[in-house]
Protein backbone atom coordinates (compact mmCIF):
# COMPACT_ATOMS: atom_id res chain seq x y z
CA UNK A 1 0.00 0.00 0.00
CA UNK A 2 1.16 3.20 -0.72
CA UNK A 3 -0.30 6.81 0.05
CA UNK A 4 -2.22 9.06 -2.54
CA UNK A 5 -4.36 12.01 -1.87
CA UNK A 6 -6.65 13.70 -4.44
CA UNK A 7 -7.23 17.17 -5.83
CA UNK A 8 -10.82 17.34 -3.90
CA UNK A 9 -8.95 17.18 -0.72
CA UNK A 10 -7.49 21.00 -1.47
CA UNK A 11 -10.54 22.22 -3.23
CA UNK A 12 -10.33 25.83 -1.40
CA UNK A 13 -7.13 26.04 -2.55
CA UNK A 14 -8.73 25.24 -6.17
CA UNK A 15 -11.43 27.69 -6.16
CA UNK A 16 -9.35 30.34 -4.91
CA UNK A 17 -6.39 29.85 -7.45
CA UNK A 18 -3.65 28.78 -5.03
CA UNK A 19 -3.10 25.26 -6.62
CA UNK A 20 -4.72 24.18 -9.64
CA UNK A 21 -4.96 20.77 -11.57
CA UNK A 22 -1.08 21.58 -13.55
CA UNK A 23 0.57 22.59 -9.88
CA UNK A 24 -0.95 19.78 -7.52
CA UNK A 25 1.38 17.26 -8.11
CA UNK A 26 4.47 19.42 -6.93
CA UNK A 27 2.44 20.52 -4.13
CA UNK A 28 1.73 16.94 -3.31
CA UNK A 29 5.51 15.90 -3.83
CA UNK A 30 6.55 18.65 -1.10
CA UNK A 31 4.59 16.76 1.47
CA UNK A 32 5.67 13.53 0.77
CA UNK A 33 2.75 12.18 -1.22
CA UNK A 34 2.99 10.59 -4.86
CA UNK A 35 0.07 8.87 -5.74
CA UNK A 36 -2.08 11.23 -7.66
CA UNK A 37 -5.89 11.03 -7.96
CA UNK A 38 -7.69 13.97 -9.92
CA UNK A 39 -11.00 14.87 -9.72
CA UNK A 40 -12.67 15.62 -13.58
CA UNK A 41 -14.81 18.66 -12.80
CA UNK A 42 -11.16 20.88 -12.13
CA UNK A 43 -9.73 19.71 -15.46
CA UNK A 44 -9.98 23.37 -17.37
CA UNK A 45 -10.08 21.21 -21.15
CA UNK A 46 -10.01 17.58 -22.50
CA UNK A 47 -7.95 18.30 -25.46
CA UNK A 48 -4.63 16.43 -25.57
CA UNK A 49 -2.37 19.30 -25.36
CA UNK A 50 -3.48 20.32 -21.77
CA UNK A 51 -3.78 16.03 -20.96
CA UNK A 52 -0.13 16.56 -21.79
CA UNK A 53 0.77 18.99 -19.77
CA UNK A 54 -1.45 17.19 -16.68
CA UNK A 55 1.04 14.20 -17.43
CA UNK A 56 4.15 16.48 -17.64
CA UNK A 57 3.47 17.96 -14.24
CA UNK A 58 3.37 14.74 -12.18
CA UNK A 59 6.20 13.03 -14.42
CA UNK A 60 8.49 16.21 -12.97
CA UNK A 61 7.98 15.11 -9.63
CA UNK A 62 8.15 11.17 -9.98
CA UNK A 63 4.09 11.26 -9.19
CA UNK A 64 1.85 7.85 -9.59
CA UNK A 65 -0.96 8.57 -11.62
CA UNK A 66 -3.68 6.29 -9.35
CA UNK A 67 -7.16 7.28 -10.55
CA UNK A 68 -9.26 9.76 -13.03
CA UNK A 69 -12.14 10.20 -10.80
CA UNK A 70 -15.77 11.46 -12.11
CA UNK A 71 -19.01 12.26 -11.73
CA UNK A 72 -22.30 10.98 -13.60
CA UNK A 73 -25.50 9.78 -12.99
CA UNK A 74 -26.78 6.05 -14.47
CA UNK A 75 -29.93 6.60 -12.59
CA UNK A 76 -31.63 8.95 -14.19
CA UNK A 77 -35.64 8.30 -15.23
CA UNK A 78 -34.86 10.57 -19.17
CA UNK A 79 -33.46 7.35 -21.12
CA UNK A 80 -31.48 10.27 -23.73
CA UNK A 81 -29.80 11.34 -20.38
CA UNK A 82 -28.96 7.82 -19.06
CA UNK A 83 -27.10 7.26 -23.01
CA UNK A 84 -25.60 10.55 -22.74
CA UNK A 85 -23.85 9.72 -18.90
CA UNK A 86 -22.57 6.66 -20.89
CA UNK A 87 -20.73 8.41 -23.59
CA UNK A 88 -19.57 11.01 -20.90
CA UNK A 89 -18.00 8.17 -19.13
CA UNK A 90 -16.65 6.66 -22.21
CA UNK A 91 -14.81 10.10 -22.97
CA UNK A 92 -13.32 10.01 -19.82
CA UNK A 93 -11.91 6.31 -19.85
CA UNK A 94 -10.31 6.99 -23.10
CA UNK A 95 -8.64 10.72 -21.43
CA UNK A 96 -7.49 8.38 -18.74
CA UNK A 97 -5.79 5.53 -20.91
CA UNK A 98 -4.37 8.49 -22.98
CA UNK A 99 -2.95 9.90 -19.44
CA UNK A 100 -1.78 6.80 -17.84
CA UNK A 101 -4.53 6.04 -15.06
CA UNK A 102 -5.32 2.60 -14.65
CA UNK A 103 -8.58 3.31 -13.05
CA UNK A 104 -11.44 5.70 -12.88
CA UNK A 105 -14.29 6.07 -10.43
CA UNK A 106 -18.24 6.51 -11.99
CA UNK A 107 -20.51 7.93 -9.48
CA UNK A 108 -23.75 5.66 -10.37
CA UNK A 109 -26.16 8.24 -9.25
CA UNK A 110 -29.37 8.26 -7.70
CA UNK A 111 -33.18 7.94 -8.04
CA UNK A 112 -35.41 10.67 -7.86
CA UNK A 113 -37.64 8.09 -5.70
CA UNK A 114 -35.24 7.05 -3.01
CA UNK A 115 -36.93 4.20 -2.62
CA UNK A 116 -36.29 2.47 -6.19
CA UNK A 117 -31.83 2.79 -5.84
CA UNK A 118 -31.78 -0.70 -4.73
CA UNK A 119 -34.11 -1.75 -7.24
CA UNK A 120 -34.71 -0.10 -10.40
CA UNK A 121 -31.20 1.92 -9.69
CA UNK A 122 -28.98 -0.89 -9.74
CA UNK A 123 -30.68 -2.42 -12.65
CA UNK A 124 -29.86 0.82 -14.65
CA UNK A 125 -26.39 1.23 -13.27
CA UNK A 126 -25.75 -2.65 -14.42
CA UNK A 127 -27.13 -1.83 -18.10
CA UNK A 128 -24.91 1.33 -18.23
CA UNK A 129 -21.82 -0.22 -17.09
CA UNK A 130 -21.94 -3.09 -19.35
CA UNK A 131 -22.43 -0.79 -22.25
CA UNK A 132 -19.18 0.52 -21.10
CA UNK A 133 -17.26 -3.00 -20.63
CA UNK A 134 -16.16 -2.70 -24.24
CA UNK A 135 -14.44 0.64 -23.82
CA UNK A 136 -13.46 -0.60 -20.63
CA UNK A 137 -11.46 -3.50 -22.68
CA UNK A 138 -10.36 -1.55 -25.38
CA UNK A 139 -8.41 1.45 -23.36
CA UNK A 140 -7.44 -0.96 -20.85
CA UNK A 141 -8.92 1.28 -18.19
CA UNK A 142 -11.05 -0.57 -15.25
CA UNK A 143 -14.00 1.67 -13.51
CA UNK A 144 -14.40 1.39 -9.51
CA UNK A 145 -17.74 2.20 -7.82
CA UNK A 146 -17.53 4.17 -4.52
CA UNK A 147 -19.78 3.89 -1.94
CA UNK A 148 -21.44 7.29 -2.66
CA UNK A 149 -25.13 7.07 -1.98
CA UNK A 150 -27.93 6.44 -4.25
CA UNK A 151 -27.17 3.45 -6.26
CA UNK A 152 -24.10 2.89 -4.03
CA UNK A 153 -25.63 3.40 -0.83
CA UNK A 154 -24.80 -0.14 0.32
CA UNK A 155 -22.59 -3.12 -0.11
CA UNK A 156 -24.64 -5.44 -1.26
CA UNK A 157 -25.82 -3.48 -4.32
CA UNK A 158 -22.26 -2.48 -4.99
CA UNK A 159 -22.01 -5.86 -5.41
CA UNK A 160 -24.47 -7.20 -7.70
CA UNK A 161 -23.60 -4.06 -9.63
CA UNK A 162 -20.01 -5.71 -10.01
CA UNK A 163 -20.70 -9.38 -10.25
CA UNK A 164 -23.43 -8.33 -13.17
CA UNK A 165 -21.33 -6.44 -14.90
CA UNK A 166 -17.69 -8.26 -14.89
CA UNK A 167 -15.40 -7.93 -12.06
CA UNK A 168 -12.48 -8.20 -14.08
CA UNK A 169 -13.38 -4.63 -14.94
CA UNK A 170 -15.80 -3.14 -12.48
CA UNK A 171 -14.06 -3.08 -9.16
CA UNK A 172 -14.69 -0.63 -5.94
CA UNK A 173 -13.50 2.41 -3.95
CA UNK A 174 -13.87 1.94 -0.77
CA UNK A 175 -14.32 5.25 1.02
CA UNK A 176 -13.37 4.48 4.51
CA UNK A 177 -16.36 7.43 5.79
CA UNK A 178 -19.21 6.98 3.71
CA UNK A 179 -21.32 3.92 4.82
CA UNK A 180 -23.27 5.08 8.46
CA UNK A 181 -20.66 4.13 11.54
CA UNK A 182 -23.34 1.32 13.03
CA UNK A 183 -21.97 -0.65 10.28
CA UNK A 184 -19.36 1.09 8.64
CA UNK A 185 -16.63 -1.96 9.14
CA UNK A 186 -19.21 -4.75 8.18
CA UNK A 187 -20.26 -3.17 4.49
CA UNK A 188 -16.64 -2.20 4.46
CA UNK A 189 -15.84 -5.57 4.87
CA UNK A 190 -17.88 -6.83 1.73
CA UNK A 191 -16.53 -4.16 -0.49
CA UNK A 192 -13.04 -4.16 0.05
CA UNK A 193 -12.36 -7.65 -2.09
CA UNK A 194 -13.01 -5.81 -5.09
CA UNK A 195 -10.92 -2.91 -4.34
CA UNK A 196 -8.68 -1.16 -6.85
CA UNK A 197 -8.46 2.53 -5.17
CA UNK A 198 -9.37 3.34 -1.58
CA UNK A 199 -10.49 6.59 -0.40
CA UNK A 200 -8.88 7.47 3.13
CA UNK A 201 -11.51 9.60 4.17
CA UNK A 202 -11.02 12.34 6.99
CA UNK A 203 -12.68 14.53 8.97
CA UNK A 204 -11.86 15.57 12.41
CA UNK A 205 -8.93 14.20 14.63
CA UNK A 206 -8.67 13.78 18.30
CA UNK A 207 -5.36 15.15 20.12
CA UNK A 208 -3.58 12.05 19.07
CA UNK A 209 -3.72 12.67 16.00
CA UNK A 210 -6.71 9.64 15.59
CA UNK A 211 -9.56 10.77 13.41
CA UNK A 212 -12.58 10.88 15.75
CA UNK A 213 -15.03 8.41 13.86
CA UNK A 214 -13.15 6.54 11.94
CA UNK A 215 -10.63 3.51 13.23
CA UNK A 216 -7.67 3.73 10.82
CA UNK A 217 -5.77 0.81 12.47
CA UNK A 218 -9.12 -1.17 12.19
CA UNK A 219 -9.79 -0.23 8.69
CA UNK A 220 -6.25 -0.62 7.42
CA UNK A 221 -5.78 -4.30 9.07
CA UNK A 222 -8.66 -4.86 7.21
CA UNK A 223 -7.17 -3.90 4.28
CA UNK A 224 -4.35 -6.13 4.93
CA UNK A 225 -6.10 -9.05 5.65
CA UNK A 226 -7.18 -9.43 1.63
CA UNK A 227 -3.79 -8.14 0.52
CA UNK A 228 -4.93 -4.97 -0.98
CA UNK A 229 -1.71 -3.32 -2.27
CA UNK A 230 -2.88 -0.30 -3.94
CA UNK A 231 -3.24 3.05 -2.79
CA UNK A 232 -4.56 4.47 0.40
CA UNK A 233 -5.77 8.21 -1.03
CA UNK A 234 -6.43 10.69 1.37
CA UNK A 235 -9.93 12.66 1.15
CA UNK A 236 -9.66 15.32 4.14
CA UNK A 237 -13.49 16.56 4.19
CA UNK A 238 -13.26 18.49 7.49
CA UNK A 239 -12.82 21.93 8.65
CA UNK A 240 -10.00 24.21 8.86
CA UNK A 241 -7.01 24.53 6.41
CA UNK A 242 -7.05 21.76 3.87
CA UNK A 243 -3.35 21.07 3.79
CA UNK A 244 -2.67 20.88 7.08
CA UNK A 245 -5.62 18.16 7.07
CA UNK A 246 -3.89 16.46 4.34
CA UNK A 247 -0.61 16.01 6.63
CA UNK A 248 -2.95 14.76 9.21
CA UNK A 249 -4.47 12.23 7.70
CA UNK A 250 -0.90 10.99 6.15
CA UNK A 251 0.79 10.88 9.33
CA UNK A 252 -2.42 8.76 10.67
CA UNK A 253 -2.49 6.50 7.71
CA UNK A 254 1.51 6.01 8.18
CA UNK A 255 0.79 5.45 11.73
CA UNK A 256 -0.84 2.21 10.67
CA UNK A 257 1.50 1.21 7.73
Amino acid sequence: MFIGCCTYSVREYIGDGRIDVLSFAQQMAELGIKGLEYNDNYFESWEKDYLDEVVASAARVGGIMTQLTCGGNFCSDDPQARQANVDMIAGRLRAAAYMGFPTIRANLGGMEDESLNGTVGVERSVEGLRKLLPVMRETGVKLNIENHGGASLWGDWILKIVLLTDPEWVGTCPDFGNFPLDCRYRELGKVFPYARHVHAKSHEFDDEGEDVDKDYGRIIRMLRDIDYDGCLCIEFEGPGDQIEGVKKTKALIEKYL
